[in-house]
Order: structure tokens, then sequence, then C-alpha cells
């Protein structure tokens, strides 16, 4: 009878571990989902956020014009198209205040209107009224930003991908418009880096764009 009891003794403690480390990996992967789900609440919060922000606030960020020597009159002669980089600046300061974008966020749109600025002082317009090319449409959300902010409720997250502080999400509004973001968590707080379609650092030719000028 000894005999059996000293072999059935290791035996219970070996099931009683099994059933604490069975207890703690559950508790554990557990603590991981929780995490995971919080973490992707937290970065679709930041993008909808953005959205209706931008909604709000997008018309108004710039409170001194950025474009100027436009000609509207047939009178004035010599004035010359340019962007006015201070203008730009405020605008961006402007947009910082949604403490929803990062700097490099900021720092892409600012590339967008340097690009711009260097192609008309590279290839100067006078006299001219119409659209700038590079700036002829919101540069976050396209020809028709109504498309997109007037049906944010309609979006949905496909697609969000994390590895540490960095993520990576598609939002469909529909069939013809889906949005790519690229965030980052600093502070405990996501930050938009970048959002695919819209924005572009393309560097024109202003010599073709603009053959009369």
């Amino acid at each position: 009878m000894h005999t059996i009891n000293y072999k059935i003794k290791p035996l219970k403690t070996a099931i009683c571990m099994c059933l604490t480390l069975s207890y703690f990996y559950g508790s554990a992967y557990a603590q991981r989902k929780n995490i995971a789900q919080q973490t992707h609440n937290d970065i679709n919060k930041t993008i909808i956020n953005y959205l209706y922000w931008y909604k709000n606030h997008g018309p108004h960020l710039e409170t001194v014009p950025i474009i100027g020597g436009y000609n509207q009159d047939t009178v004035s002669k010599d004035s010359i198209l340019k962007i006015r980089m201070p203008a730009v600046e405020l605008y961006l300061s402007n947009f910082k205040k949604s403490n929803l974008v990062s700097e490099n966020f900021l720092n892409d749109l600012r590339v967008i209107y340097k690009t711009v600025s260097d192609g008309l002082i590279g290839h100067p317009v006078k006299d001219y009224y119409g659209p700038v090319i590079g700036l002829q449409a919101d540069l976050l959300f396209g020809l028709e930003p109504e498309a997109i902010l007037d049906h944010i409720p309609e979006g949905r997250f496909t697609n969000i991908y994390v590895m540490d502080d960095k993520a990576l999400v598609e939002f469909v509004i529909s069939k013809s418009y889906t949005l790519i973001f690229t965030l980052t968590r600093t502070k405990k707080k996501w930050l938009i880096d970048s959002q695919g379609d819209g924005a572009s650092d393309t560097h024109y030719d202003y010599s073709k764009l603009y053959p009369n000028y």
C-alpha cells in the first residue's frame, strides 16, 4: 500500500501543476486578448475622431491665404503666382491643435506645399487666375471630400495590423473610397502618421503644366 501511495502522490502533484499552469496560461491569453482589443479600439477611435475633426475644422484651417499672386482682373499686370510658406506654417499649426496627427503627418503636407512653391519659383506664372496644379483639390480627401466625410458612420475597419507601437489600418467607406492610415503610439496615445489616397508629394513639371505662362 505504501508503494502505491508513493506513486499516486507525484501523480497528484503533476496534475495540480498542470491545472495551475493551464489556469495561468489561460489567464495570460485572456489578458493579451483584452489588451489587443483595447489597442484596436483606441486606434479606431483616433481615426474616427480625426475624420470628424477634419470635417468640422478642415475648411477653417487656412486662416491666412496660402496662395498669392492671383490676377483676378484685366487691369493689373505682372502679378506672380506664389505659395506663402508662412501661411502654410500657420495652417499646419492650426492642424496640430487637433492632437490627432503626428509631426510626420504635418511634414508630409509641408512637403506638398514646398514642392508646389519650388515649382512656381522655378517656372514663374504671371497674370494667372485658375487652379494651382497640385493644390486643385483637398490634399487629404481629393476632389469630393463630402463623398467621404459625409459618410463616416457607414465606414468600417476591414484590416488592422499592429506591431509594437506602429499600426496600419484600412478603413472602407464604400466600394469607391478606401482610406489607409499609419499610426504611431506615443505616450499611450495613437497619432496618425499618414493617410493614403489624397496627399501626394509628386514633383510637378511646371514648364509643361502651365505652357502658356
